[in-house]
């Protein structure tokens, strides 16, 4: 189970509703006369259709036996009783295996990354208010030396992405965190439109 309101796996549910938006169409059978076991995986669309993707078979008939083996690199997509036979070779692979090797939860790093991000979020304007998503401390270092005084170099996703379906912005912040000064930002800059890519590396998916 993969759930949107994880900021996590929602970069994940993108990675496949593109592969999927991005397939080609093919031809060959989109329905079998007998059931084979197979992986299916089920979609919970915005809209409350559920759809399913799985692996596409091409079968031979040979005096009255029916062969099917699986064709590789092409899905059969249904939405709403339609059918369609696609060929997408890294959706197949996900369905196949790739699914397994998604990571699950946050690690213990990941929730000391933003414990710390959200730790100086407040610091910055409201203008970066929606840039929540996906938090990174990307690097610190300690300025001379001392151990109480650090320069930080954060960064995080906007969020609005996730409900407009379009490429994320990601923030860059530059930051001093010293006993003596307190917190102060020194640089900000937005990376527009970037990559799924990108975005996948940011979530460490």
């Amino acid at each position: 189970m993969f759930k949107q309101t994880d900021g996590y796996e929602e970069v994940m549910i993108r990675k496949v509703i593109h592969w999927i938006n991005t397939s080609s169409l093919t031809d060959g059978p989109t329905k079998l006369k007998f059931k084979i076991p197979a992986t299916q995986m089920v979609i919970s669309m915005k809209s409350g259709d559920v759809a399913t993707v799985e692996p596409a078979y091409n079968c031979i008939n040979d005096k009255q036996r029916t062969e099917c083996i699986i064709s590789e690199g092409e899905v059969v997509f249904t939405l709403e009783n339609q059918k369609y036979r696609l060929r997408s070779p890294k959706l197949y692979d996900w369905l196949m295996v790739g699914w397994k090797n998604e990571n699950i939860g946050v690690s213990n790093g990941e929730l000391l990354e933003e414990t710390l991000y959200f730790r100086y979020f407040p610091y910055l304007e409201n203008t970066y208010a929606d840039f929540i998503m996906c938090p990174r401390i990307d690097i610190i270092e300690r300025i001379y030396g001392d151990t109480r005084r650090h320069v930080v170099h954060a960064s995080a996703l906007n969020y609005s992405s996730h409900h407009d379906g379009v490429f994320y912005d990601r923030i860059h912040i530059t930051l001093t965190d010293s006993p003596d000064n307190g917190v102060k930002i020194t640089h900000v800059a937005i990376q527009r439109s970037i990559s799924e890519e990108e975005s996948r590396v940011q979530c460490r998916r």
